[in-house]
């Protein structure tokens, strides 16, 4: 699963800096840097054919209203992506990267693991508009040998250099869901980036 990733980063990332200034500029500084939970809005890159650069950069809210039982799906799996009707045209048409300075998973005795990079981490997704907004979510794999000893699953991984692949092929897409080239860290860590609580039921596999 991935519950919770964040956008604080202790070093000074310029990337992370222009993606929250853009958003912040665009969206009328709707967007902090901190982490980011279901429900919360963040940015997202998506692949727009009718705009020049073909990139643009989006606020969405994290999870997909669940519509057999109240609450929000915020993760689905790579590997039965294109098996379920709730996802697969969203895999087909409107993948989307969600940029992160790391990601957490909890081990089976509950504690905290951030997980980084030496660079931005690009999280895979996909998104749909519902009652005229768009929402998102994380596409989760079996762990890499970094995650496996901590959770059972992790987000999928997109390297920078593949994101063209990964918005204008969708063979190419599905390969890269089962990537495992971007090196991770990961450490134990208690300290407390927000102060938002779930207020939901959640299913983060579908």
């Amino acid at each position: 699963m991935c519950g919770r990733y964040t956008l604080y980063s202790e070093k000074d990332d310029p990337e992370i800096r222009r993606i929250v200034a853009a958003v912040n500029q665009r969206f009328d500084g709707q967007l902090k840097t901190g982490d980011i939970l279901p429900s919360d809005l963040a940015p997202v890159i998506c692949w727009n054919r009718r705009h020049t650069s073909h990139i643009s950069l989006e606020l969405m809210s994290w999870g997909y209203q669940n519509p057999f039982k109240r609450g929000l799906i915020i993760n689905a799996r790579a590997e039965t992506i294109l098996e379920k009707p709730l996802f697969h045209e969203d895999f087909k048409q409107r993948r989307c990267l969600i940029p992160a300075a790391g990601f957490y998973e909890w081990d089976a005795e509950k504690k905290r693991y951030l997980f980084q990079a030496d660079q931005l981490l690009y999280l895979a997704g996909i998104y749909h508009n519902f009652m005229g907004s768009n929402k998102f979510v994380i596409l989760t794999k079996p762990p890499n040998e970094a995650v496996e000893a901590v959770h059972n699953r992790m987000p999928v991984l997109i390297p920078p250099t593949q994101s063209e692949k990964w918005f204008d092929d969708l063979t190419a897409a599905v390969e890269l869901t089962k990537n495992d080239t971007v090196p991770l860290t990961g450490q134990v860590t208690n300290q407390a980036r927000d102060n938002t609580q779930i207020r939901f039921p959640l299913d983060f596999e579908s």
